[in-house]
């Protein structure tokens, strides 16, 4: 059975999408700007809210 997609991702599966393997990497995205949905104490990352986080922070690799 294929599983739906949700625009509402948990740590775990953004943290999956990002390849970070440290919650502590997320914790600095999320200080960093990357908005976060908190409902009854759950706490989601919404894809396109991570996709446009991402792409604001691409930095010109001839001044990095």
């Amino acid at each position: 059975m294929e599983k739906a997609h949700t625009e509402y991702l948990s740590y775990k599966k953004a943290m999956e999408i990002l390849g970070l393997s440290s919650y502590k990497t997320l914790t600095a995205y999320i200080k960093a700007g990357l908005p976060v949905i908190e409902v009854a104490g759950s706490k989601r990352i919404k894809k396109s809210d991570l996709d446009d986080f991402m792409t604001s922070h691409y930095v010109n690799s001839e001044e990095a």
